[in-house]
């Protein structure tokens, strides 16, 4: 089986397989900047001091994290069409999915970042005389986003993932090329094989650009060592002078 296969089709619709991937990058960035958009509002609601907007929020986030995307996304497209007539195009469609699901773990990633300062912060700021807006643009939202930085990275790895299933709608993205290259070559193995790799490679290249990302974001900290040093032994017994 193995000698059978053959990717020389694969490399000769590499134009086509770049379209997919240009695609879908476009619309890994745009649902990654809606869903951090729409976190930032969720996660304002679950903080905010009205009970009403408060369950509010709770019960939007549930529900957009009860919900798969496979399903949100034919109710986007073909549900809404047959309800009322409305018809999105497939990139929209895909785009708003995405957006909506993932703007319910970004609300749960900013309200952990949130929790994780020290609220005593915001009383020495007041205390020393800046606004409100002052300590939450120059203190606390800088930790905040250091702080969710890990988790918005996973967040984004799988929006990328997730694009995989925009194909059901037609948006024509890498997988999309893919499943109808190997329909007219009859070369599965090979088209979803180079898929699965392109797949993997581009989620390597975020996961690296990422962690750079994050150890950007804390260049200006300066870390104690983890472990003391260690004790030079005599016998079982610390040599005097050594700590």
């Amino acid at each position: 089986m193995i000698a059978g296969v053959d990717f020389t089709p694969v490399w000769e619709q590499r134009g086509a397989l770049l379209s997919g991937i240009g695609t879908m990058a476009l619309i890994s960035v745009v649902s990654f900047a809606l869903s951090i958009v729409g976190g930032l509002i969720l996660a304002g609601m679950r903080r905010s001091r009205s009970v009403p907007i408060r369950v509010a929020g709770f019960v939007l986030i549930q529900v957009m994290r009860g919900i798969a995307l496979y399903v949100l996304l034919l109710w986007l497209f073909f549900g809404l069409a047959a309800a009322g007539g409305f018809q999105f195009n497939p990139v929209p469609a895909g785009i708003l999915a995405l957006s909506l699901l993932n703007s319910a773990y970004m609300a749960e990633v900013f309200r952990a970042g949130y929790d994780a300062v020290p609220p005593g912060q915001k009383e020495a700021a007041l205390a020393l005389g800046l606004s409100r807006w002052t300590w939450f643009r120059t203190v606390h939202l800088p930790q905040v986003v250091q702080v969710s930085l890990p988790a918005m990275g996973n967040v984004f790895v799988d929006i990328v993932k997730d694009t995989s299933v925009l194909s059901v709608v037609g948006v024509t993205e890498l997988m999309r090329e893919s499943q109808r290259w190997a329909q007219f070559y009859d070369l599965p193995f090979e088209f979803y094989t180079a898929a699965a790799a392109i797949y993997l490679a581009i989620v390597l290249v975020v996961t690296v650009a990422w962690r750079r990302l994050e150890r950007y974001s804390r260049r200006h900290l300066v870390h104690a060592e983890a472990t003391p040093p260690r004790r030079r032994l005599l016998f079982g017994f610390a040599l005097p002078g050594t700590r």
